[in-house]
């Protein structure tokens, strides 16, 4: 895991890639941060993150349509495959790799919090929990994307069908959230990705929603794992 890990963050770093994504993270960020912030006069992170996240189905199809797709573009899959290493080892080198890069992305918008401290008094547990919520958002996100990108043959199909799931899962939320009908509610607001990030952006941290995140990115890596094995022995 440890090797795939570097080669995925060397991939990241000598491909545009990795710069694409964190240039649409900057520019969606800032104007977030502008709108809500500066202009807005708030002196908190919850309100830009709140705007950011309805955004984010945008930027880790970006971060995550190469990882299985141009291995298989470069006949470098066939390796992995045949190689001793276990298929759990090659979806968690992976997503650990676009994790980290995303982790660093998000570390850059600390910037924001020395803006607003120097005109305020930000609240340190609404914005750590704010934070929290985002990264752990941001993860399972990129679980979903490392999973779709395990089933496409190549890195478009891989972005545009990461893109219209996530956006699926981010819309629902809207819906959810005006309807009340027995069992379907339920169902639906389970996979409405977004629901369950509000609790973090009012400043409070509850173990239902930071289970809900890491539960989904475990599900989708399991699934990943899962075809990937199917792969390796159809």
């Amino acid at each position: 895991m440890k090797y795939l890990f570097k080669k995925e963050i060397s991939l990241y770093m000598t491909t545009p890639f990795g710069f694409v994504f964190f240039g649409i993270f900057l520019v969606v960020s800032g104007i977030m941060f502008t709108i809500y912030n500066l202009l807005g006069g708030n002196a908190d992170m919850a309100g830009t993150f709140d705007l950011f996240k309805n955004l984010s189905f945008i930027i880790f199809p970006i971060l995550t349509m190469k990882l299985f797709a141009e291995e298989r573009r470069t006949g470098a899959e066939m390796i992995l495959m045949n190689s001793r290493l276990k298929m759990s080892d090659i979806v968690l080198g992976k997503f650990f790799a676009a994790l980290a890069l995303f982790g660093v992305a998000l570390l850059t918008t600390l910037v924001y919090v020395v803006i607003i401290a120097a005109y305020g008094e930000p609240n340190a547990g609404a914005l750590a929990a704010s934070y929290l919520g985002f990264f752990l958002l941001g993860a399972s996100m990129i679980a979903i994307c490392v999973f779709i990108s395990s089933l496409m043959e190549n890195q478009i199909t891989a972005a545009i069908a990461s893109f219209g799931l996530l956006f699926f899962m981010t819309i629902l939320a809207s819906f959810t959230k005006s309807l009340s009908i027995p069992v379907l509610t339920p169902l639906l607001s389970a996979v409405a990705l977004t629901v369950r990030y509000d609790e973090f952006t009012l400043g409070v941290l509850s173990l239902g929603p930071v289970f809900y995140y890491i539960g989904i990115t475990v599900i989708f890596l399991l699934l990943a794992v899962l075809n990937m094995k199917k792969r390796r022995f159809d």
